[in-house]
């Protein structure tokens, strides 16, 4: 049987727009591991608490709602909520809004990193990430990464994102989102957006998709025998 760190747990860490998460596809597909959008798992609650009109502050009834609720990922990483594809959906604008003030709601929080991290002990190997994948979720993932860019290229990356969607924003829109969206992932309570101390720390600002996951498929081969 293969040595258990053939198979490493990588937790990946940033801000939004720092690209997370077309990072973690490809070095989830390249390493050949599986791989966990937890800001889809957040991004699936918010989208259903915005369906069914459910108020922020209605915490009885978000604790409900919980309870009901399932998502799943299919092979393909598609998003399904209750059964129903959603993965187009849950990047809209008013998701986009609402998710980091849904993310901080404690009840939520806790519900999700449960679930979270049953997926990385039932997984042999793994890439998962979020904001506080190496703080709170994978706290002994073998390597852990924490990628930022700046907020002007974040804010693009992000407004590029949206045109393709057909959703029209102005670039001061982008950033006031973005600052907004960092205030509360940060300032939460509950696993706030964290850079744990032994993070290998990748500035993705003047980098291309491609070197950014070269640099981490790298690192993670040179220590994995």
């Amino acid at each position: 049987m293969p040595e258990p760190k053939e198979f490493p747990k990588i937790a990946i860490d940033g801000p939004a727009g720092a690209g997370k998460s077309t990072v973690t596809r490809e070095v989830s597909r390249r390493l050949e591991l599986k791989h966990l959008d937890t800001g889809a798992m957040y991004r699936a609650i918010t989208l259903k608490l915005i369906n069914e009109n459910i108020d922020l502050n209605d915490l009885d009834l978000i604790e409900k709602t919980l309870n009901r609720t399932e998502i799943t990922f299919n092979e393909k990483q598609r998003v399904f909520l209750d059964g129903m594809d959603i993965t187009d959906n849950i990047r809209g604008a008013e998701v986009n809004r609402l998710v980091s003030p849904v993310s901080a709601i404690s009840l939520v929080r806790r519900r999700l990193v449960e679930m979270q991290k049953a997926v990385a002990r039932e997984s042999q190997g793994i890439v998962m990430e979020g904001r506080d994948i190496a703080s709170r979720v994978m706290p002994d993932a073998d390597f852990k990464f924490y990628l930022d860019a700046s907020i002007e290229e974040r804010a693009r990356r992000r407004r590029k994102e949206q045109l393709e969607k057909g959703i029209a924003m102005t670039e001061a829109e982008v950033i006031a989102e973005i600052k907004n969206r960092d205030m509360i992932d940060s300032g939460r309570k509950d696993s706030p957006l964290t850079m744990v101390a032994d993070a290998i720390v990748i500035d993705t600002t003047d980098m291309s998709l491609e070197a950014v996951v070269e640099e981490i498929v790298s690192i993670v081969k040179s220590k994995v025998s």
